[in-house]
Order: C-alpha cells, then structure tokens, then sequence
C-alpha cells in the first residue's frame, strides 16, 4: 500500500519532465522527422470507428415484401484496344492457273493458324474461279508480315486496307 503512491508520484514526474522537455534538435533527414512524428502519434492511438453497422449480422437480412433483391451488374468502362486504333488490312490471295492446290492449300494453312484446312480450300477455289479471295483481315503488320511469306512460297497475295 506505501509504494503505491510513491510510483504515482514517480510516474507524475516522468510523464510532466516529458511534456516540459526541451525539444531535440532537428533531424538532419527529414524522413527521421517523419518517423519521430509517427512515433509521437503511435502513443496516443484513436479507435478507427467501424464502416459497418455492428447492430445488424451480415448475410441474414430480408429482402422486402414481395420484391427479391436482384444484384446489378456494374458497366465498366470500355478500354480502348490496338484494334479499335489500328486501320485493318485484308489479305488478298490472287488467282493463277499455274497454282497447285495442294501447295496452296498447306502453305495458307500454314502461316495462318487461324484458316483451316476447308477454309483453304474454300479460298484457293475462290481465288481461281473469280481472280481473287481474302483470306484474313488483320493489323498492317500482320498483313505484310503474311504477304511476304506467301510470296517466299511462290503464292501471289496482295494486301489492301479493310474499309
């Protein structure tokens, strides 16, 4: 019971010899000013107030009589892609009678991933029925990037700009 009013009185001392201080000196760093700031706030901390309402449970609440609630999607926003930028390129496979089919066909099927087999087919019977067919539209550098390698392979294409 004695030593307790002694480590009041103790704890009274320290806490005012610490509120009368002298302030230190300047840091030479200001981010140590920051720092030594933050610690100064960190004891006194306040309670953050909660964003929710503690008085209700999540999860368990009624819809209202007769109206279910229905989640509404929201609309994002729509980003713009290299595609809506870019001017598209067609590209033109050119009909010749001096043409293999079959040559054609694998080479076309080939570069270009995205045709089939039947779609090829469909292409080089169109190329040689009315002079021309498209066989893909893409950016511009894809479509030179194609008509290089079909003319590496003796099949004549051209490309012109998608309208």
């Amino acid at each position: 019971w004695f030593a307790m009013p002694r480590l009041l009185c103790g704890l009274l001392l320290v806490v005012a010899a610490a509120a009368f201080a002298p302030p230190l000196a300047p840091p030479a760093c200001p981010k140590a000013s920051a720092v030594s700031r933050v610690g100064m706030q960190l004891a006194s901390p306040q309670i953050a107030k909660p964003k929710v309402d503690i008085g209700h449970q999540l999860g368990t609440t009624q819809p209202e009589a007769g109206k279910p609630k229905v989640a509404k999607p929201k609309a994002a926003p729509k980003r713009k892609t290299q595609d809506d930028e870019c001017p598209m390129y067609k590209v033109i496979l050119l009909g010749d009678n001096d043409y293999e089919q079959s040559h054609v066909v694998t080479q076309i099927t080939k570069l270009i991933p995205s045709i089939s087999k039947e779609e090829g087919i469909r292409i080089f019977v169109e190329a040689q029925m009315t002079g021309s067919s498209v066989i893909i539209v893409c950016t511009e550098e894809h479509a030179e990037h194609y008509v290089q390698q079909l003319r590496r392979q003796q099949i004549y294409a051209k490309m012109e700009k998608d309208e």
